[in-house]
């Protein structure tokens, strides 16, 4: 027959543990918050400058043709809202909250390159020809090897368009496995590549490998680039003042490549998943390698978008307090 002492003890180490639980619950639901709390602070910074920018360069933005992103954001932000207010449950405030953190994040980005588009700065399409030909790459040699051979034409347009469903899997994932810290760190990341890649893009633009090289269509007739010479004709239309009512939004941007740090992000971010990880690597340095096909980008986009990702991951592990201790 057990002692009372001893009842007592196991009656203690039995309690100890669930209350040391509940605690450790409670830190990581503050350091989410806390985490929350700073992306939405960088979303306030984003759009402070939007706003700006936008009135700086005398552009306009048309909602009605872009009200579908912001409908979903408000689902996303009423549902969190439910669940913070009336039936709290964690993962469910923090998974919506974060899906909604991160369309706004994207969009912003998106919406932030067209007033920085008319800065005036020339183009680098030249120096940046110049810096692929001292590394011994050549583009259009690059070009007719994909050209070529029609499977790989096919294969390399479906690994460049693969960024919305990698992104819709990456989120569900995340949330299914309640990885809501590296959830939170792959919404700081892209905010800080977005906004270390529109920095640069303000001083270093450029038209892209198609209207630079002066590719005629006979060149690539297997082929169905997402962006061509048009990108030359948006920025130029911009920088002319004949574009002034932003709404059909479009990627702008050539160097760094923005495709190139979404496809590193999006590595890193599956990356604990053991299942999905090393599928996740292989078809992203695929998406990697149809992008200066696919986005008219040069070879050294590539290495700038790769640098900018290294340095987002970065940023966003130290922005985050801790990594919480879900079950």
């Amino acid at each position: 027959m057990a002692s009372p002492a001893s009842a007592q003890s196991f009656q203690n180490n039995d309690i100890i543990p669930a209350a040391r639980n509940k605690q450790s619950s409670v830190s990581d639901i503050q350091a989410l918050a806390s985490n929350s709390r700073i992306i939405w602070g960088m979303i306030a910074a984003m759009s402070v400058a939007a706003i700006v920018a936008y009135r700086s360069a005398n552009l306009s933005f048309a909602w009605s043709s872009n009200y579908k992103p912001l409908l979903i954001v408000l689902l996303f932000l009423v549902v969190s809202c439910w669940y913070r207010k009336l039936r709290p449950d964690p993962r469910i405030i923090f998974s919506t909250e974060g899906c909604a953190q991160l369309m706004i994040i994207l969009s912003l980005g998106c919406a932030l390159s067209y007033p920085l588009a008319v800065t005036g700065f020339p183009y680098q399409d030249a120096a940046l020809h110049s810096v692929d030909t001292w590394m011994g790459l050549d583009w259009r040699t690059y070009l007719h090897f994909v050209n070529a051979r029609p499977v790989l034409c096919v294969l390399s347009e479906l690994a460049y368009r693969s960024m919305i469903l990698q992104f819709l899997v990456l989120i569900v994932t995340l949330v299914a496995t309640s990885r809501f810290l590296r959830l939170q760190q792959y919404i700081l990341a892209t905010a800080s590549a977005l906004a270390i890649t529109l920095v640069i893009f303000a001083f270093v633009p450029a038209g892209g490998t198609y209207a630079f090289l002066h590719i005629p269509p006979s060149e690539f007739a297997n082929l169905s680039p997402t962006t061509t010479a048009d990108q030359m004709v948006h920025l130029d239309a911009l920088r002319a003042g004949q574009h002034t009512v932003v709404s059909n939004m479009e990627g702008l941007i050539t160097f760094p490549s923005f495709h190139t740090v979404w496809a590193a992000l999006f590595m890193w971010g599956f990356f604990p998943i053991r299942e999905l990880r090393f599928g996740a690597i292989f078809l992203n340095l695929f998406v990697i390698a149809s992008t200066p096909i696919q986005g008219a980008h040069y070879f050294i986009d590539l290495i700038g978008g790769l640098i900018v990702a290294v340095m987002a991951i970065c940023a966003a592990a130290l922005l985050t307090r801790h990594a919480p201790r879900w079950p």
